[in-house]
């Protein structure tokens, strides 16, 4: 008999998503959740940060990942504190035109630092930030 850990009916999706930009606002701190994953299901994922006028500033692209959580750093060209950039998420399956997409989150990022030691609330989804606050006070 074979136990899986795998819920076969959850669809593969990033569940929750944080950034934070670091006090020198040229590094973006980047944390993404996903939904565990069988062995031959690892999906890209794929943070991409639009600048102000649209175009692309950076990305990041993490083939075939294995794990459930994944965390990396942002490097913005030319930042423009105090601007709002745009954040899109991709959860995509395959490479080139058998490429699909399986999820896509885009959300608004105000360059500005916000201390996550302090309970400030990031950027992101799928986040209490509310329950952020209430875990730093209690830190203290």
């Amino acid at each position: 008999m074979e136990i899986s850990l795998f819920d076969d009916n959850e669809t593969l999706r990033v569940e929750r998503c944080i950034l934070y930009p670091y006090p020198d606002l040229t590094r973006i701190w980047t944390r993404l959740w996903v939904t565990p994953t069988q062995e031959d299901e690892k999906p890209n994922l794929e943070v991409i940060v639009l600048d102000p006028d649209g175009s692309e500033n950076c990305s990041v692209f993490m083939m075939a990942h294995a794990e459930n959580r994944a965390e990396t750093t942002l490097h913005l060209r030319n930042p423009a504190p105090g601007a709002t950039y745009r954040v899109a998420v991709e959860m995509t399956q395959g490479m080139g035109d058998a490429q699909k997409v399986l999820d896509r989150h885009t959300f608004d990022m105000l360059l500005e630092f916000r201390n996550p030691e302090t309970g400030a609330p990031g950027f992101g989804f799928g986040v209490d930030w509310d329950e952020v606050a209430r875990k730093a006070t209690h830190r203290e």
